[in-house]
């Protein structure tokens, strides 16, 4: 037992059919996105399949959410939706284009909490920083 060479092709070889039917780059990109966003919340793979259910009652395994983060599931359009409700991150940050991923430089975060812990959202400042560069060009005479 175990001593003989078997010519068993593995899952990952890049010319199986199973590999070829399951596996896509979109969704290894979408999933790397669910899992940074996972593994940023600190949650576990258990506690996001308990966070919703499929419409039939069922629900998701953390076996098939591991599977879609790799990009070896392929799931219907809603549970990404679903996804990025429980994460509180729009649906275009999961299925939008690799310019909502770009990395965000430390200045930028700095940037972001001080607005935060000022409450102003980033376009009311930006169009404070206009107001103020166009009154300073052009100051008011009494």
């Amino acid at each position: 037992m175990g001593r003989h060479l078997t010519n068993i092709r593995s899952v990952g070889d890049a010319g199986s059919e199973w590999n070829r039917r399951y596996r896509c780059e979109w969704g290894e990109v979408v999933g790397g996105r669910v899992r940074r966003l996972r593994n940023a919340r600190g949650l576990t793979l258990a506690r996001v399949a308990a966070g919703f259910h499929r419409p039939d009652g069922g629900h998701y395994s953390p076996g098939f959410l591991s599977r879609l983060e790799r990009g070896w599931a392929s799931p219907p359009l809603w549970v990404y939706v679903a996804l990025a409700e429980q994460f509180g991150v729009e649906p275009g940050r999961l299925l939008g284009p690799d310019h909502v991923a770009t990395e965000v430089s430390e200045a930028e975060l700095t940037l972001l909490r001080l607005l935060r812990r000022l409450r102003i959202e980033p376009d009311e400042a930006i169009a404070r920083l206009v107001r103020t560069v166009e009154e300073s060009a052009n100051p008011r005479r009494p």
